[in-house]
């Protein structure tokens, strides 16, 4: 049986394009390579739109209009399709796709839509910058799918140059942390509403992130062996594989992680995933957000902070307890050590005197004696 996308259809291993305008039909061939064959069936229906017939059997420059007033906005949707085909291909992350979507829709079409994109210049894409209001670390997000677009375009011949090689991302300063002490995870945990306390437990003392916790189901919980294993993430409302090749790991159970599941077993019973909110429901970061992690910390007289400081808590903690920073490492899925020397450093144990007082011994005091 052929496989078949939106006017493609695959024969063998080449796609062919099939469509009926006007009442006439076409049938032509493709590629064997599936992104371009997208490039090729959007270049066929752009002629059959233009000229209500294909022109240039798909070799000319006239592809998705001429290089003269090819606008940025029609470039965009020959990107969309072809990230489409990335994630089909499991080479992207829908979630990663919908903030691009969402990055475009808000940010990006609305300034650059209508304009011609060969004359779109480095300059004017640091105007554009300059226009946008929020965090460095946000804009910079804000240039990947104009990096994307761009080296796309170039590989098309919709440009003579890439652009994007000549705007650099801005500076940004790693985000402070701001995690919970021993005593507030204590008071924390005193004023949250009882269902989610197995849930916040499991956060504090393993380091998880909120959508490996969403997506964490029985199946992988081994009480036996005292381990969780981290092989999905949920986030907004997809599933897939964790946030980095790091991230799938193996997590220890501690003694308060194992009272806190043995007390959510009972609660969820046979159910596939292991946490659920109060009316059933599969965990969602606004609504825990909004509605438990908030309240709780207003409760308690805490200062407000993201709920990711529950995953710095872990580390801090941990590390200021003297646990070997490895084990940590391992724990978080970090992919090395370096990040968490650099992250923890201020809050790893002082196991030798560290001071400087051995150091100053080894002179015996001689150098200052006259």
């Amino acid at each position: 049986m052929a496989k078949k996308m939106h006017h493609m259809e695959k024969r063998g291993d080449v796609w062919y394009f099939r469509a009926v305008w006007k009442g006439k039909p076409y049938h032509e061939r493709l590629s064997k390579d599936v992104q371009k064959a997208v490039g090729l069936r959007d270049d066929y229906l752009y002629e059959l739109r233009k000229h209500n017939k294909i022109t240039s059997n798909g070799s000319s420059n006239q592809r998705v209009g001429s290089k003269e007033n090819l606008l940025f906005g029609a470039v965009a949707e020959v990107w969309s399709k072809m990230k489409q085909v990335d994630i089909k291909q499991k080479q992207l992350k829908d979630s990663s796709m919908r903030d691009y979507r969402s990055i475009m829709n808000h940010h990006i079409l609305p300034y650059f839509g209508n304009m011609d994109i060969a004359d779109i210049t480095a300059a004017e894409i640091d105007d554009f910058i300059a226009t946008l209001t929020c965090s460095p670390k946000r804009i910079n997000n804000i240039l990947v799918p104009l990096r994307s677009l761009f080296k796309m375009s170039k590989k098309r011949n919709f440009v003579s140059e890439n652009i994007m090689l000549d705007v650099d991302n801005l500076k940004t300063e790693q985000a402070d942390i701001f995690p919970l002490d021993q005593e507030e995870v204590r008071a924390f945990l005193n004023h949250i509403t009882p269902h989610y306390v197995p849930f916040f437990t499991v956060a504090f003392f393993t380091g998880l992130r909120f959508g490996e916790m969403a997506a964490l189901k029985w199946k992988n919980v081994d009480f036996k062996r005292r381990q969780i294993h981290v092989n999905e993430s949920r986030v907004y409302g997809v599933e897939g594989a964790p946030k980095t090749k790091g991230s799938k790991r193996i997590v220890d159970m501690l003694p308060p992680v194992v009272k806190a599941l043995e007390s959510q077993r009972l609660l969820t019973g046979d159910k596939r995933y292991v946490f659920i909110d109060v009316k059933g429901r599969l965990m969602e970061t606004d609504h825990i957000r909004n509605h438990v992690w908030i309240p709780a910390l207003k409760k308690a007289q805490l200062d407000y902070r993201p709920m990711i400081q529950t995953r710095h808590t872990f580390a801090t903690i941990a590390i200021d307890s003297g646990e070997d920073v490895g084990w940590v490492q391992q724990m978080m899925g970090h992919s090395s050590l370096q990040m968490i020397y650099t992250r923890y450093y201020g809050w790893i144990k002082r196991r030798t005197r560290n001071d400087g007082s051995a150091f100053t011994a080894s002179f015996g005091g001689s150098v200052f004696e006259k």
